[in-house]
């Protein structure tokens, strides 16, 4: 959140806090430069016509939408706000009075201070500031409530109720996304004619109101209730929850496969005894268990267990980063920010925050990479040289195949030939 009045610092007394904006005001810039083409290459990969068939895949696409807007809200104000700096020299005098006999000369010393006023982006129009606040206010609980959306679909999903089962289809699924945001884009219109008036020196003062001083001080904890308290709670629960269900199969999965694969690789194992002569026993014996497993590994059951689990598990990290990140901002401003003094520290402290809950929004693709299989591969289907590569190890591995079943079938003819020369 942002405060209305300009920022005055003077130098030397804000130095520290004045190096301290400017390096969250970096990171501010960092997280636009590298969360923007993040999520747009998230858009990209969840928007392709094979993903668009899976309901949390089209989830995680309109979240990607969603974040590449929050960069651009409080994140753009702070650049512009320790960037777009107006410095002015203030001198003053300090006068020392010393007594000469009976007359009193006066020793004038010319001193020499910097100050430092600083504008917010909301600052420059009034309607730059109701619209950049209301922009702000919905697109951020409309992500978060859009998270929690995206939670209930996959629990209902993987715990197969049937009754509840339509939501999970791909129309719906854009259909509630869309009065999602419909929802809270609506509830927060009022900010566009309540937020924000000219003082009687035509400045813009933001965030305030004239007939009712404590507007926006109350609706910025609403705000703070709508975007972060209450979807954690609904997050933590239904996530506490999913993963209950993943340790479960996890569970049953492991069973399973001491149950049914072990004696098939057993069977094998024995069939191959009885071909294979002892010196070339142990290579094939391994090489078979090695096939088996991949082979298992590969069948349809398991894999699309395995494409179900990495999907809830990037969701789950998710909303543990969402959580750890927004949480503390909430706290701080909700019955911290207004006790704090002096005012230039309340800047500095809200700086840090804002930028903290933030970071939520950039590192999204970051977690979708290192968990989701499939994400991956998408993501190199989008660069050329590594499809190129692709394409030429395509081109040599079926030669390879060859090569291999050549040689298996000579060792297997060796093999039939030294088993009958010992016959006879």
């Amino acid at each position: 959140m942002n405060d209305s009045n300009n920022n005055i610092n003077s130098i030397p007394n804000g130095i520290n806090t004045y190096l301290a904006d400017r390096l969250l005001s970096i990171y501010s810039l960092m997280l636009i430069l590298i969360g923007t083409p993040c999520n747009l290459i998230c858009c990209l990969i969840y928007f392709q016509k094979s993903n668009r068939c899976n309901s949390i895949k089209i989830v995680f696409g309109y979240l990607a939408i969603l974040d590449t807007i929050v960069l651009y809200t409080f994140n753009l104000n702070y650049i512009v706000r320790e960037f777009n700096i107006d410095y002015q020299l203030v001198r003053y005098k300090d006068i020392n009075s010393t007594k000469q006999s009976s007359d009193y000369s006066q020793n004038e010393n010319l001193n020499i201070n910097i100050i430092i006023n600083k504008k917010n982006l909301e600052e420059y129009s009034l309607f730059m500031c109701r619209f950049l606040s209301y922009l702000a206010f919905s697109i951020l609980q409309t992500s978060s409530w859009v998270l929690a959306f995206g939670s209930l679909n996959r629990y209902l999903l993987i715990s197969k109720l049937t009754l509840f089962e339509f939501i999970c289809k791909r129309s719906y699924t854009i259909v509630i996304c869309l009065l999602i945001t419909s929802l809270f884009f609506l509830t927060n219109i009022h900010i566009l004619w309540l937020n924000g008036y000219h003082s009687i020196k035509s400045d813009v003062i933001c965030y305030q109101n004239m007939n009712y001083p404590n507007y926006m001080l109350w609706y910025q904890r609403v705000h703070l209730c709508l975007y972060s308290a209450l979807p954690s709670i609904v997050l933590l629960i239904l996530n506490t929850l999913l993963m209950r269900i993943i340790f479960a199969s996890k569970k049953r999965l492991n069973s399973h496969q001491r149950v049914v694969l072990l004696p098939e690789i057993e069977t094998i194992e024995s069939r191959q005894e009885t071909l294979i002569l002892k010196t070339i026993r142990t290579p094939t014996m391994t090489s078979s268990s090695s096939s088996t497993r991949k082979l298992n590994k590969q069948s349809p059951g398991r894999s699309l267990n395995r494409h179900s689990r990495k999907l809830t598990l990037s969701l789950i990290f998710i909303t543990l980063s969402y959580f750890i990140l927004t949480f503390p901002s909430t706290v701080i401003f909700s019955f911290f920010r207004s006790y704090i003094e002096p005012l230039r520290l309340r800047r500095t402290i809200s700086l840090l925050f804002t930028n903290l809950s933030t970071t939520t929004h950039a590192i999204r693709f970051f977690i979708y990479f290192s968990c989701s299989t499939d994400f991956r591969n998408d993501f190199y289907k989008l660069i050329p040289f590594k499809e190129s590569f692709r394409i030429r190890y395509t081109k040599t591995t079926p030669q390879k195949q060859q090569d291999i079943h050549r040689n298996d079938k000579q060792s297997e003819s060796l093999a039939l030939r030294d088993r009958t020369r010992t016959i006879r």
